[in-house]
């Protein structure tokens, strides 16, 4: 046997003997079972070499995929309102303030519908990535380096069994490292398979939507951790309390939408429960609105407001206290650190503490995504007839509405009459009674402005009569003065006086003028009273000459 058959079978596990010379027919069956064995391990070798070579040239051409630049350049995506989500710029802005608030609101809804399609473009990007970089990171996983082998500096001479000895170092090393990839590709792909199982579902993916994180052009992802994370126990401060603070203002633009009630609820408010004695200064106190009802029966009219509503709100200082209030009675200014502090106090009377800073954040994050997506078409209509009702309950009808609606319901009650609907129609009947008396009260109110109208037309008329009367007399006084003049001498003589003199007749002619205008007004005066008395005569009513008549005695004798 060679030494090259006897490394061999040693690689192959089996045992070390030296065969005698005599055993011919031994050696021929355990060289040719050597053979095989070499064989079949020659080609596991050669299977496992084409796998790691296939393997090699996939992460080289993913290395290189990731240096070469992508061959289909996604287009960068611009917001279309980059101001507060909504506006274009400041000129927008202003433009959008200065229309009307059902056309303001239109356009409004239409920019959040675009804002959305602009956020899930964004999404969608962002999201190829993340799956491009989490592929990219999981096929360049890096091998673990075989141990170098220790080699000397010190000069050997080769002999054959050194050959021998070098030959089967390199098969042992050969035949551990395929081993070796063996072991690491089973490990690399359960790695792959619970990598896959610990991905999360697309459904369980949520994005943060921060309206500021759109706003500079970052996207924050989040998604819902199995392990559910600790809750802050951080309690609120003022800075934060003033967030979630709604005012009388926001309640009186939006007590008519119902979606609003629901978030209004577990927000904070300063009322104003009127005057301080010892200070005589507003007294206002920290609540927390608890619960909303809704009064048809006591609807009020809202404060710089032509709107009524019916919107009650509860309030309470701890679980003891809680009161209901009209939105009339809330501030818009921010609560102080004094209303604070007194809050406080009144929570610790009933053993309770104030929520907590991350609650208050959630809820003011709700809110402020309410008032930044806008009114719909839908939420318009529903408040205007939440609106309309409201001003029927209480019979504040407009004329337009009051003839419609006597219109309206005529036609019900001919049709409930003639099906011989007698329940609906006795009622269709009182609602009719009612338009009714709303339109009389109509009518009123025309037949006194059409009083007010004859009386101004009156005062016109003896306006115009004063005016005529004064314009007679200055024109009459006028010709006066020229006559005057006319008698006098020469109009082109040089007037020979001094100047005391002159003054004097100056101060004279002055007094003359103003005898005349008395004169004139006094005039004017007694032509006043004559008509005055003539308005009043009443010798041309029926009857009132017979009276004058009785009051007369007659001297009248009588011959028999």
């Amino acid at each position: 046997m060679s030494d090259l058959e006897e490394d061999l079978l040693a690689l192959a596990g089996g045992d070390d003997y030296e065969p005698d010379q005599g055993d011919d027919d031994e050696i021929e069956v355990s060289t040719s079972k050597r053979k095989s064995n070499y064989d079949e391990d020659e080609d596991e070798d050669e299977d496992d070499d084409q796998v790691l070579s296939k393997r090699r040239k996939l992460e080289e051409d993913n290395e290189s995929d990731d240096y070469a630049p992508e061959d289909i350049e996604e287009d960068e995506l611009i917001n279309p309102y980059p101001l507060e989500g909504k506006y274009k710029n400041e000129e927008d802005r202003y433009l959008l303030e200065s229309m009307d608030e059902i056309k303001k609101e239109g356009i409004l809804y239409e920019r959040s519908q675009e804002m959305e399609r602009y956020n899930e473009k964004k999404y969608l990007k962002e999201r190829m990535k993340r799956d491009r970089m989490m592929k990219n990171q999981q096929l360049k996983k890096p091998e673990l380096p075989s141990k170098p082998t220790r080699s000397s500096g010190r000069s050997k001479t080769s002999t054959k069994a050194d050959v021998r000895n070098d030959k089967l170092n390199e098969l042992k090393k050969q035949r551990e490292q395929a081993n070796r990839r063996k072991t690491r590709r089973s490990k690399d792909d359960y790695e792959e398979e619970s990598d896959v199982d610990e991905l999360p579902d697309e459904d369980d993916e949520e994005m943060v939507t921060d309206e500021s994180d759109y706003d500079d052009g970052i996207v924050t992802w989040g998604g819902k951790s199995k392990i559910p994370s600790r809750r802050s126990r951080e309690p609120s401060t003022l800075e934060d309390i003033n967030k979630l603070r709604v005012g009388r203002t926001v309640l009186a633009k939006y007590c008519f939408h119902p979606k609003f009630f629901d978030l209004l609820i577990d927000t904070f408010g300063r009322i104003n429960l009127g005057i301080d004695k010892k200070t005589k200064k507003p007294l206002y106190r920290m609540v927390k609105i608890i619960n909303i009802e809704l009064k048809p029966e006591r609807a009020y009219r809202i404060a710089n407001n032509s709107n009524k509503t019916d919107l009650y709100i509860w309030v309470s200082q701890n679980r003891n206290q809680k009161k209901l209030f009209p939105i009339n009675i809330f501030s818009d200014s921010p609560i102080s650190k004094d209303e604070f502090e007194r809050y406080l106090k009144e929570l610790s009377k009933t053993n309770e503490r104030i929520d907590y800073k991350e609650d208050v954040e959630e809820r003011f994050e709700n809110i402020k995504e309410f008032f930044e997506k806008g009114l719909s078409d839908q939420d318009i209509n529903e408040m205007i007839e939440r609106k309309r009702k409201i001003q029927q309950q209480k019979g504040d009808y407009k004329i337009y509405e009051a003839v419609k609606l006597n219109a309206q319901l005529n036609d019900e009650y001919k049709i409930f009459k003639q099906q011989g609907n007698l329940i609906e129609a006795k009622k269709t009947l009182d609602k009719l009674k009612e338009i009714e008396q709303v339109l009389k009260k109509y009518q009123i109110k025309n037949s006194n402005s059409k009083q007010l109208d004859v009386m101004t037309k009156v005062n016109q008329r003896n306006r115009k009569l004063n005016n005529e009367i004064i314009r007679k007399a200055e024109i009459k006084s006028h010709s006066i003065d020229s006559k005057d003049l006319d008698n006098g001498g020469d109009p082109f003589s040089r007037l020979k006086t001094t100047t005391r003199m002159f003054y004097q007749d100056l101060i004279d002619e002055q007094n003359k003028k103003a005898m005349k205008d008395l004169n004139i007004q006094e005039e004017i005066n007694k032509k006043a009273k004559q008509e005055k008395i003539i308005a009043k005569s009443t010798y041309r009513d029926l009857g009132e000459m017979d009276k004058l008549i009785k009051t007369i005695e007659f001297d009248i004798e009588l011959v028999l």
